[in-house]
């Protein structure tokens, strides 16, 4: 009896070893999903919680190079709803780019910096501790698509030359500074576009544009730019045509 006995508490603790081990492998599983998961909202936020105390929270974006700030007023109120929702007593930006940083780097923030200057009574628009999610998607909303461009400006720096006869590319705050140049249509023009943000959107248009071998004129790259709809890649768009139509 001592021994049937045995062998069943054997048995009992081998299918319970199957079922932990079971059990393991799903929590395994799901912890996997969920990094996955956490991983892809990374990808998606443009912005980190930097610090988060009861007087404010810091914000960053753009790899630590832009933060944004949030105070909120000494909270008198003992009840619920002051604990929960605390008055918004300060909104202010800071923006800490090395001068050195590359120019597509440099151009985002000029543009980032101009919306933020541009957009007045930031408290007043986001009173309190509640709106700060809609803030942090309006601020997010204008960085990725700044940071969009930037990404196609670094592109076209890197290869440019091979796909649309981009022999330089050079950026200065809001402008992309570009040459042409193409040996199969003798071919060689300079064009200035500048970046400014219209409705939350990046768009450009021409500033300048100097001939130097072939017959281009810049009513043609004004003719490029205003065929094109505002929208994702607009900026490589431009290029791609001002290179099919003049240069292929």
């Amino acid at each position: 009896m001592r021994l049937i006995y045995f062998f069943r508490q054997i048995s009992e603790l081998v299918l319970e070893n199957e079922k932990k081990s079971k059990d393991l492998n799903r929590l395994k599983s799901e912890a996997k999903d969920l990094q996955s998961r956490n991983d892809v909202l990374d990808m998606i936020n443009e912005w980190r919680l930097e610090e988060n105390k009861d007087t404010g929270s810091v914000y960053t974006f753009l790899y630590k190079t832009m933060f944004l700030r949030l105070v909120y007023e000494k909270n008198t109120g003992d009840d619920a709803k002051s604990r929960s929702e605390k008055k918004m007593a300060n909104i202010s930006f800071e923006f800490n780019l090395d001068e050195k940083s590359y120019c597509h780097a440099r151009l985002v923030h000029k543009l980032v910096s101009g919306y933020v200057e541009g957009e007045s009574c930031w408290v007043e628009k986001y009173p309190t501790s509640q709106h700060v999610p809609q803030l942090l998607r309006e601020v997010s909303l204008v960085v990725g698509r700044c940071r969009l461009v930037g990404e196609e400006i670094r592109l076209l720096k890197t290869w440019g030359s091979l796909r649309f006869d981009i022999l330089d590319l050079s950026c200065s705050e809001t402008q992309v500074h570009i040459v042409f140049s193409s040996l199969r249509k003798f071919t060689k023009f300079e064009v200035i576009f500048e970046a400014a943000l219209t409705n939350q959107s990046c768009v450009f248009h021409v500033q300048s544009f100097k001939n130097v071998i072939g017959s281009t004129t810049i009513q043609q790259i004004e003719e490029v730019v205003a065929s094109l709809s505002p929208g994702r890649n607009l900026f490589t768009r431009i290029i791609k045509k001002v290179h099919q139509t003049l240069l292929s």
